[in-house]
This record gives structure tokens, C-alpha cells and sequence, in this order.
């Protein structure tokens, strides 16, 4: 009989022999991960909670989605490009009280990944006011999950010893004068980077920009909202919105407060719902909407629970979201779509 399937089924014989060698633990290593270089663990660690039957369909939906993204990042043309943005996305993955393995997976992967950083340092960040501004907007990710200081510290006492650190606040006003709502969104990111550094107490170790967070902040509130949909400039001026909520936010590692730039996002965004879920095919928008009414709404809401199943819906076959045009662009557009869906996907009522 065994000869007998040897000469009928050869295939079959490999696939046994192949588990056999394996120690018949489970299912061989899928290719992307064979290939990996840096997140082989972190990866499989995915996978083994994927197979264990334990999880909801949202949590599968995360978990689907972190695995793709350490998959790409794997890649060290497209970590290089995402580093920065990269990082911020895994941290706000372990602020939202995530499941237990979750958030082990996504802090051991955060600190190896800064390991893998440390050599690159220079390539990452140029010695210029760009990329002084950026470096610093990795500090608050860093503490917040004890990465070691030292190398980072040291790196930026000789990359930036001659860089003045950039001060933004007129630019800002500049910006908000000409309601140039690309140039806003930009300056508000890099003001709550900032100021999420000097909370850690960044400034301690670190020669910080000035903090002018609480002055922007507060303008913000007085920034009226000029485009319709089909303006040119509507793009822009629904991403300023977003953006300004996660500055508020920091990012999700502050409660939402109550103020007057607060309400303006709030009723800005509630009448423009219904024209971003169906009448501009944005998703990674939609997503940012949706995270930002899980900042103010009370439980149970649903319309915002039917946008969330409409965002899991449209996950790809690979746990990625994004379409084909996304994945014509940069690194930064092909992550994009999957960061915002699971940085919404992971906060549960």
C-alpha cells in the first residue's frame, strides 16, 4: 500500500514529509514570511493568534491588518520611507486598552524596530530643520515604550548640533490667513509631536522646538471651514479637520477634552458625514471620520458601527485596505489606507 501511493500521489508524500520535518507543530511558513528579515517572529506570533479561534472578526480584521504592515515594513526601502509614520501607528495600536496579545506583539515589535533604526539614523533623518523636526516626533513613541535613549540621544547631539530648531507659529498664522489647509495639517502634526516630547519629558535629554501647541491649538478654533464638496480645496480642508482632532488627542495618548476647536471639528465633521461615506470614495478619510466620532460619541451609535463593517468589508484577500491606485503610490500611500483602518478598527465600545 505505501508503495502504492508513493508511485500515485508523490505530491502528497512531500506535503507529509515537509510537516514531518517541520515537527508536525502546525502549518509550514507561509512565503512572506520565509522572506523575512526583521519581523519573522512578530509575524508568525500573528498567525498563531489568527489560528487560535479565540478572536472576534474585528479583532482578526487588526490583526489581519498589523500583519501586512510588518510584512511591508519588513521591506527596507519601504521602513525608510515610514519610519516615522510607521511608528506612530504602532503605538496607537497598545493606547486604546487592545487585547493582551495585541498589544505584547505590537510593543516587542516597536522595540525591535527601533533597534533596527539606530544604524540608519542618518539616512532617516538629514541634518536639517525637517529632519530635526522629525526625528522629534519619534521621542514620544520612544518613551512611551522604553526604547534606550542613549543611541538616540547621542545621535541627535551630532546629527543636529548646528540645526536651529524650526519655530512654526508663523507659518501657522500665514497658513491660516490663506487657508492653506495642506500647509495647516502639516504644521498641527508637527506641533502635537512636539508637544507630546516635551510631556515626556523629552526636553530633559533633548534640544526641543519651541512648544507653541497650546497657542495653536487655540487658533485653530477660529479657522472657518470655506470648501464645499467639489471644491479643489475640500480635500485638504477634511484632512485639516481630522488632523486637528489627533493633535487634540495626541494622537489617542490623551482623553479628548471639551474645547472650542473640539466643537468646530464636531459639527464640521457631522454635516459632512454622509457626503465623505458616499459620494467621495475616500477610505482612508472615512476611517479618520469615524475615529474621530469614536472620540465623541457615546456608545452604540450606528451609523458609525455600519461605516466600521462597511471599512471591514473592504479589506483585501492579504489583510491590507487600499486600492489599486494606492498601491501605484509611495510607501507612505500603499500604508496609509491599512494604518487608518486598524488604528480605527482596534477601539471597541
Amino acid at each position: 500500500m505505501v508503495s502504492c501511493i508513493r508511485s500515485r500521489f508523490p505530491l502528497l508524500l512531500a506535503i507529509i514529509y515537509l510537516l514531518t520535518a517541520l515537527g508536525c507543530s502546525g502549518e509550514a511558513d507561509k512565503p512572506d514570511i520565509a522572506n523575512l528579515k526583521y519581523n519573522k517572529a512578530a509575524v508568525r506570533e500573528i498567525d498563531r493568534v489568527l489560528t487560535s479561534g479565540k478572536i472576534d472578526a474585528r479583532e482578526r480584521a487588526v490583526l489581519r491588518g498589523l500583519r501586512w504592515c510588518l510584512v511591508f515594513c519588513d521591506d527596507d526601502g519601504n521602513f525608510n520611507f515610514t519610519f516615522t509614520n510607521y511608528m506612530t501607528m504602532l503605538d496607537e495600536l497598545t493606547l486604546h486598552g487592545p487585547q493582551r496579545e495585541l498589544h505584547g506583539i505590537v510593543h516587542s515589535a516597536i522595540l525591535k524596530e527601533f533597534e533596527r533604526a539606530v544604524p540608519r539614523l542618518p539616512e532617516l533623518f538629514p541634518a536639517d530643520a525637517d529632519g530635526y523636526e522629525n526625528f522629534v516626533s519619534i521621542l514620544a513613541t520612544a518613551y512611551h515604550h522604553q526604547v534606550p535613549i542613549g543611541p538616540l540621544k547621542q545621535f541627535a547631539e551630532r546629527q543636529f548640533a548646528q540645526v536651529k530648531p524650526p519655530d512654526r507659529l508663523e507659518e501657522f498664522r500665514k497658513a491660516a490667513k490663506e487657508r492653506d489647509f495642506d500647509s495647516l495639517t502639516d504644521i498641527i502634526v508637527d506641533t502635537a509631536f512636539k508637544n507630546m516630547a516635551y510631556r515626556w519629558k523629552a526636553d530633559k535629554d533633548f534640544r526641543l522646538p519651541p512648544d507653541n501647541y497650546k497657542t495653536i491649538m487655540a487658533e485653530c478654533a477660529n479657522i472657518p471651514f470655506v470648501h464645499k464638496y467639489n471644491d479643489s480645496g475640500y480635500h485638504d480642508q477634511n484632512y485639516y479637520a481630522t488632523h486637528v482632532l489627533l493633535a487634540l488627542n495626541h494622537y489617542g495618548q490623551e482623553v479628548l477634552k471639551p474645547s472650542a476647536a473640539t466643537d468646530r471639528i464636531y459639527f464640521y465633521l457631522t454635516k459632512n458625514y454622509d457626503v465623505v461615506r458616499y459620494r467621495t470614495g475616500d477610505l482612508d478619510l472615512l476611517c479618520e471620520y469615524l475615529y474621530c466620532f469614536r472620540q465623541f460619541a457615546p456608545r452604540g451609535v450606528q451609523f458609525i458601527s455600519e461605516g466600521e463593517s462597511y471599512v471591514m468589508s473592504l479589506q483585501n484577500p492579504d489583510g491590507s485596505w487600499g486600492t489599486k491606485e494606492d498601491f501605484e503610490g509611495d510607501p507612505y500611500n500603499r500604508l496609509h489606507p491599512t494604518w487608518t483602518a486598524i488604528t480605527l478598527l482596534v477601539l471597541r465600545d
